[in-house]
């Protein structure tokens, strides 16, 4: 995976913790890899210099042991390296980042770097098992050992280690790098998730409860974990954590969810067990929820690239597409025979999706557009111009999807669009119990103010069904929502909205069907129900809140920027915070003790019943010093005025301040301590406070009664002035 893009692929039973090969086996494997480069390219010998195309991406090309180079806008291949028999049938990941090309193989542990500009191997060393992680942004680049824990810069052009690995709780979920070059390491067992910069680890930050499934996408450029036990997503930003109560449906009895590892923006599209898809817009802190009915099919983690959403479906070899503008799902596309495996790039905002045992990779732009890019192109830069003959399926080479060079389909002179075994429509939803019933609209529902949205688009209907007479909006027993206006409820001809008001912005799942209404046997009102959507009544609220603190005697002063949205209130966290909720934004936080070294740290976190937001931590040091000042003097013409060392008549002197100086003096802070009254001029003028001042150099204690302060001869403190400590 790489800071820009990564590849999702299925791996099967096999998974990606399986017990590590011996070390016999990956060393072997190296020196097969580091023979094969030998002989190929040959030792200190000149070789060419490619130029491959800004916008491309490296795909694998396993069954042929190649690695190709295509170009996006052109939809052609544009380099590759030569042959490379041990690669073949082997599970092979191309971590990206720039001109860093690193090769993992999966199944030995050995990474392998290309030279983009010569396309061949310069450096391959054997860096980890078969649950190694390689990772590469922002010009930094990681090992991690999922199964293990450890974590290890390298690098990314000798790949040698850089600095002491750490070790973390095992077993880690995958990791990913920022776009400021962080890498965060999800750690399941502890339910938090590890940064690292510039190979040294930071202060871990709190996702969910020990032993939550974690996943992790960098969306935008920013971390997100979505933790798939608890239903809630976190966005980690340098001004704050974002937290985003998902669903409640989108993991079921905690079952893991799929995420992609990288999203081009800021949605991130989640796959939850059951077959529910939600749309996680990380910018404004909005969940939507899309109907998905698939029984029974093998659905890869999805992806998004501008209005669609990318479904990869194993079970049939097709990415399902859905237009997020039209509310409605496309035309699905073929990507590889039926139970192949389908690999998914996201890079230089370009969709790239391969299957590395066929011979066509499809590139889509951000409108939709998709070219076909065949892989196998012999007039290309770099590798041997002869093509080498396919592997039989079956024939021990390590083919696992028994596809050898074919196209999609098992056949090479097939259409990959419309191969025979898998016709172009879409991937059919269970059967209805009332074959002549129209066909269910498509839903997507999303919450706001106290309200659920639920919008939809009308299927095409066929000939030989019963005519729809209106869509109604059902509840997750079949029965028609009466909150629901009747001006909402649309007709048949086109689109529209359902909303239903005057719900508790809560955690709760507002779960509803689309229903188009017919009139059945018998000439009975029926429905044909969609899936289910769901939302919460409510978005979380959309930005961190901005905390300012100052220091006041014995007090924090904390203030804070409002947040946007519904329903918001405030809690303080830290020493001596108030223990209910604020609607304001700002509060006096006493009671504390003041020093120099003295220190309270504080965060707020602005949340609703869909999520929180946490600002930035912010530190004030109560050091009495902030609050001294200059003061003049006064009562003092009778005599001198003594500086004692300590704030009681009775303490030594230090020093004195001639009779009559009505002058100013330096008060750095106040005492209470024993009572001093003035003999010289009244008995009924004393004071207990006490001044710490500096008078010519000379510091010391005189009382309150000679200095013009605000408290001046009341037994009470003087503000601005602090209490010493």
């Amino acid at each position: 995976m790489s800071g820009k893009g990564t590849s999702a692929r299925a791996r099967g039973p096999r998974g990606v913790l399986r017990r590590d090969r011996v070390t016999g086996q990956i060393a072997i494997g190296l020196v097969g890899v580091l023979c094969v480069g030998a002989l190929v390219y040959g030792v200190g010998t000149a070789s060419a210099r490619y130029k491959l195309a800004d916008v491309g991406a490296w795909l694998s090309a396993g069954a042929k042991g190649l690695v190709v180079h295509a170009n996006g806008l052109a939809g052609k291949v544009d380099g590759k390296t030569a042959v490379i028999p041990q690669m073949r049938g082997h599970h092979i990941k191309i971590v990206q980042d720039g001109a860093t090309v690193l090769l993992i193989d999966e199944d030995t542990g050995v990474v392998s770097r290309i030279d983009p500009s010569q396309l061949k191997i310069t450096q391959s060393r054997a860096l980890g098992g078969s649950a190694l992680q390689v990772v590469a942004g922002a010009g930094a680049a990681y090992t991690v050992d999922l199964a293990k824990g450890a974590v290890q810069q390298i690098d990314p052009l000798k790949l040698t280690p850089i600095g002491q690995a750490a070790a973390l709780t095992a077993p880690l979920a995958k990791a990913g790098i920022d776009a400021r070059g962080t890498l965060w390491v999800p750690t399941p067992q502890d339910g938090k998730v590890v940064p690292f910069q510039n190979g040294r680890q930071g202060t871990p930050v709190t996702v969910g409860r020990g032993g939550d499934h974690l996943a992790l996408t960098i969306a935008a450029g920013a971390p997100v974990v979505t933790d798939g036990t608890a239903a809630t997503a976190l966005i980690v930003r340098p001004e704050g954590a974002q937290k985003i109560n998902l669903p409640a449906p989108v993991a079921k009895a905690g079952d893991a969810v799929k995420v992609p590892e990288v999203a081009d923006g800021s949605v991130v599209p989640i796959l939850g067990t059951g077959g529910s898809l939600y749309l996680l817009d990380t910018g404004v802190g909005r969940v939507s929820s899309i109907a998905l009915r698939m029984a029974r099919h093998q659905l890869d983690a999805p992806h998004v690239l501008g209005p669609r959403v990318y479904l990869p479906d194993r079970t049939t070899g097709r990415l399902l597409v859905f237009n997020t503008d039209r509310n409605a799902w496309e035309r699905p596309i073929t990507a590889t025979r039926p139970g192949g495996t389908i690999e998914v790039l996201v890079r230089d905002h370009m969709l790239w999706v391969n299957d590395p045992n066929g011979s066509t990779a499809l590139a889509f732009d951000q409108s939709g557009a998709v070219r076909r890019i065949q892989k196998y192109d012999d007039k290309i830069p770099g590798g041997a111009r002869r093509p080498i003959p396919a592997p039989n399926p079956g024939n021990g080479n390590g083919n696992r999807n028994n596809g050898g060079g074919r196209g999609p389909g098992g056949s090479t002179g097939a259409n990959p669009q419309n191969p025979p075994n898998s016709p172009n429509r879409p991937a059919q939803p269970p059967p209805k119990k009332d074959p002549t019933a129209p066909d269910p609209p498509t839903p997507a529902a999303s919450g706001d103010n106290g309200a659920v949205t639920v919008r939809f688009t009308p299927a095409a209907q066929p000939q030989g069904v019963y005519p729809v007479t209106r869509f109604v909006l059902l509840d997750q027993s079949d029965r028609p929502v009466t909150a629901a206006s009747p001006s909402q409820f649309p007709g048949t001809s086109q689109g529209g909205t359902f909303t239903v008001r005057g719900l508790a912005c809560d955690t709760t799942t507002h779960m509803y069907k689309v229903a188009a209404e017919y009139k059945g046997k018998d000439n009975r009102t029926a429905y044909s129900p969609s899936g289910e959507v769901g939302a919460t009544a409510c978005q979380a609220p959309m930005a961190a809140p901005v905390l300012d603190a100052t220091a006041k005697n014995h007090t924090a002063s904390l203030s804070w920027s409002q947040v946007p949205g519904y329903q918001v209130t405030y809690k303080v966290t830290g020493p001596n915070a108030p223990s209910g909720r604020l609607s304001g934004t700002s509060t006096d936080v006493g009671g504390l003790t003041n020093g120099a070294g003295q220190t309270y740290t504080y965060t707020v976190t602005a949340s609703n019943g869909a999520g929180e937001t946490t600002s930035a931590p912010k530190s004030v040091t109560l050091d009495p010093a902030k609050g001294s000042g200059s003061y003049n003097m006064h009562w003092d013409d009778d005599t001198n005025t003594l500086i004692r060392s300590e704030p009681s008549p009775t303490a030594g002197r230090v020093g004195s301040i001639p009779k009559g100086y009505h002058g100013a003096v330096t008060v750095h802070c106040q005492r209470s301590g024993p009572r001093y009254t003035d003999t010289f001029n009244s008995a009924n003028r004393s004071s207990v406070i006490w001044n710490q001042i500096t008078y010519n150099g000379v510091t010391g204690w005189i009382s309150d009664l000679f200095v013009v302060t605000s408290g001046s001869g009341t037994d009470n403190f003087s503000p601005p002035l602090w209490e010493c400590t």
